[in-house]
């Protein structure tokens, strides 16, 4: 008996970006694409564990409506840092805005993040049931960065909670999670779009869902952290290329979101995703169907094709 040809959706991190995730997810529903697995990083790895544990997009948009008018969301601190009112590449660049309003050092030196643990643990109970990965209707895993190795991790067992915990614990801002003798932080630092985790388990045709944005236009730096903070964009910028190649399809929504923290606009994002799937309907049915057929007749999987 053949091998059931499995589609697999891969969903970057982003933070408030990521609710493109939410409208990727809606336009494949209408459009009959099906998805066997589910892998995330950092807020991807949120909605997607949301849709493998219950594939239903009306009530993810629900529970995340509900959690933004919710205490856990006014305490998790991403109003904090839209207020920095920063809009240059990544974490590091916040960073030093916080070290320009002289509150870096001391925030730095006397704690390993700016969120505690409990905060970060109570949103993740507002959005995801309390039980372990292996019960979830699809097949889900995250993937985390384990600072002791190194190395990329690909989180498809144990507690739910848990494993997205450390799939979103942002270097500085939350604190790493340690699971199973693994010091585990954001899986964003390794694979921004978790395409090989997908092939991991199991994918033999993958949806990667990239939801950065572009770089911006580099203005001279004013100290050593502006430096370091577009050094480590451009660096996780190559990176994030490199390893979409390995994707059979990248979709790419244009979510208009300026600041990774601004959940003020998480409408427009879920539409972009829609839109972008309405864009690449044509080009994801075709690689769709060319793969079968590929699979059918024994031809292999062209590594590079997009």
């Amino acid at each position: 008996m053949a091998k059931q040809f499995k589609v697999g959706l891969a969903l970057g991190g982003g933070a408030a970006r990521a609710f493109s995730h939410v409208g990727i997810l809606d336009g494949l529903t209408k459009h009959g694409i099906p998805i066997d697995i589910v892998t995330g990083t950092s807020m991807g790895a949120i909605i997607g564990a949301m849709y493998a544990t219950q594939p239903d997009v009306a009530a993810i948009k629900s529970r995340f409506a509900a959690y933004i008018d919710s205490e856990e969301f006014v305490e998790s601190g991403f109003n904090f840092f839209k207020e920095l009112d920063s809009h240059d590449e990544g974490i590091l660049a916040e960073m030093g805005r916080l070290a320009r309003r002289g509150m870096f050092n001391a925030l730095m030196v006397t704690k390993t993040a700016l969120v505690n643990g409990k905060t970060a643990m109570s949103s993740y109970a507002f959005l995801l049931e309390d039980f372990n990965v292996d019960q979830t209707r699809i097949p889900f895993a995250a993937v985390a960065l384990d600072l002791w190795s190194g190395e990329t991790v690909v989180l498809d067992q144990g507690r739910l909670r848990d494993v997205i915990a450390a799939s979103c614990a942002m270097p500085g801002v939350l604190n790493p999670v340690k699971i199973a003798g693994r010091l585990l932080v954001d899986g964003g630092w390794a694979e921004t779009v978790p395409i090989r985790a997908a092939r991991q388990l199991g994918a033999d045709f993958v949806i990667a869902v990239d939801v950065g944005e572009s770089l911006s236009a580099f203005k001279t730096p004013r100290n050593a952290l502006d430096v370091i903070a577009r050094a480590d964009s451009l660096a996780r910028n190559a990176l994030n290329k490199e390893q979409l190649k390995s994707a059979d399809i990248v979709l790419s929504p244009q979510n208009g979101v300026t600041h990774w923290a601004d959940f003020s606009t998480t409408a427009r994002a879920i539409v972009r995703g829609e839109e972008e799937v309405e864009r690449r309907i044509d080009a994801l049915q075709s690689a769709l169907t060319k793969a079968r057929w590929q699979r059918w007749f024994g031809w292999g999987r062209d590594k590079g094709r997009r």
